[in-house]
């Protein structure tokens, strides 16, 4: 199982007191060297994580003790059973929680991106956004972005696994995954985000038997 839970950055404050002694003194470390939006984003969402493993798992102990895999994917030390992943992007924060390894990605969508798929992205996906007529351009830009993303931090592998190195095929019905003899492993998401359609959301689960994810807004 599989569930997803979005919050407003703007109900977390860095510099507020009562919120700040909810994480640990490692995770406030590495908030406190961003800046800025950066800074705020990544508060709010380390909170959300602590919200929604104490409201899915009440036996977890917090303030939550998070690791680093190689490859840069966040783990839980003292709880690996629970597989997590966070992702935000302008006003929006979201955390995944599932049974399997599973990513997730948000971005606001911003007009004009086109350009950074061939720079990024693999040549069919340049193909196929190349095929859209340029109005929908911006729209499958970020369909695949946030589905490539979610997939490389459900692998875990980061910076190894760069986004030219595979393709998510958007063309037809579910989208699928092309990246050697992995894809198979993992099953890829779009969910709707009804609370502001300036958003795409993408799931990934390395389970083939994995249902839609249930999103929650905060």
């Amino acid at each position: 199982m599989t569930a997803v839970f979005a919050t407003k950055i703007s109900a977390f404050d860095p510099e507020n007191i009562s919120q700040r002694v909810l994480l640990t003194k490692e995770r406030l470390y590495a908030i406190d060297q961003l800046n800025g939006e950066g800074r705020q984003q990544s508060f709010a969402a380390a909170l959300l994580l602590e919200y929604v493993v104490k409201r899915l798992f009440p036996k977890a102990e917090h303030p939550l003790e998070v690791a680093i895999v190689q490859g840069g994917k966040p783990y839980l030390a003292k709880e690996p059973d629970i597989h997590f992943n966070l992702s935000h992007s302008g006003e929006w924060a979201v955390c995944a929680i599932s049974s399997s390894p599973v990513g997730v990605d948000i971005q606001h969508c911003d007009e004009g991106r086109r350009d950074v798929a061939s720079r990024f992205f693999h040549r069919e996906e340049i193909r196929y956004l190349d095929s859209l007529p340029q109005f929908r351009r911006d729209e499958g830009f970020y369909r695949l972005w946030t589905l490539k993303e979610s997939f490389v931090k459900a692998t875990g592998r980061g910076l190894d696994l760069p986004l030219r190195s595979f393709w998510v095929d958007i063309r037809r019905g579910r989208p699928q995954i092309d990246c050697g003899n992995i894809e198979g492993q993992y099953k890829l998401f779009e969910l709707d985000f009804p609370a502001d359609k300036a958003y795409r959301l993408a799931v990934c689960v390395r389970d083939l038997s994995e249902s839609e994810p249930r999103l929650m807004i905060l």
